[in-house]
């Protein structure tokens, strides 16, 4: 594999109607190329457990991608349960659902033994339990999930038929640059829903804090696609309130990789003095 070099992307940011703030991502038309030893320890981080990934930073001003494959930084891909954040947006939004309803277990079952209870819609955030945000999906509907993932311009906005599945399997599609830019909006309370909505959805992405620095994530593995995918998406929020998000993009091919997405991460934001 070869070692990574550090580029800052171009992007164009637009407004959307109602003056709601919609930053566009477009293919970059130059890159700003740097490589320096830091950038090379990146790419060794996804090296040393032997996948291929890139790990995007956002600070509201420019992007940069690490990692030993950066062809992956605009590279769409299923955004898996990082889709939760947005679905759980629009959820409370519609008052289809609020942190703290407890979804009951059937008795099936699941995956993860940590899906196998009852849980709030928060804490099926932190477990990523998928049953419980298809029961949310269900609830909103194609037609509102449809309305809502385009006005708020999520990845390639397309949903399909099936409201349950269409973030693990497709057809919604996004990159790891605009993962990166949906965190930071976030974060700033920017997206287009109430402050209220996005403060509550903040609080259930809260997974760390590490010297008075906030680390907000929201893990993704894809497992129904070949090769699979995996994501750790979020941003971190120092003592003084300054902003700067994330998106970890990897493949997924042996089982020591899920908690390497987070590892590499810590490790990443450690070399740049962030935590």
């Amino acid at each position: 594999m070869k070692l990574s070099k550090l580029y800052t992307l171009t992007v164009l940011i637009g407004f959307g109607l109602s003056g709601v703030a919609c930053q566009h991502i477009h293919t970059p038309v130059s890159f700003n190329q740097i490589e320096n030893d830091q950038t090379k320890q990146i790419a060794s981080l996804f090296e040393n457990v032997q996948t291929t990934g890139v790990l995007i930073t956002f600070d509201g001003q420019a992007y940069k991608a690490y990692g030993n494959d950066l062809n992956r930084a605009k590279t769409a891909y299923i955004p898996a349960s990082t889709f939760k954040i947005l679905n759980a947006l629009i959820g409370i939004e519609h008052d289809k659902t609020s942190p703290n309803e407890v979804f009951k277990w059937d008795g099936q079952k699941r995956a993860f033994e940590s899906w196998e209870k009852d849980l709030t819609l928060a804490e099926a955030m932190q477990a990523s339990a998928v049953p419980v945000y298809q029961a949310l999906a269900q609830r909103i509907g194609l037609d509102l999930m449809a309305k809502e993932v385009k006005r708020v311009g999520f990845g390639n906005t397309r949903i399909g038929t099936q409201v349950d599945n269409f973030w693990l399997i497709g057809p919604l599609k996004i990159t790891p640059i605009e993962e990166a830019q949906f965190a930071y909006r976030l974060a700033k309370q920017e997206l287009p829903f109430t402050p209220k909505t996005q403060q509550q959805v903040i609080d259930m992405l809260l997974v760390d804090e590490i010297r008075g620095t906030k680390i907000y994530a929201k893990s993704g593995w894809g497992m129904d696609i070949t090769p699979q995918v995996g994501w750790w998406t979020g941003w971190i929020e120092d003592p003084n309130g300054k902003v700067i998000a994330f998106s970890l993009n990897m493949e997924m091919n042996q089982p020591a990789h899920a908690a390497a997405r987070k590892e590499i991460v810590y490790q990443a934001l450690t070399q740049f003095k962030l935590l």
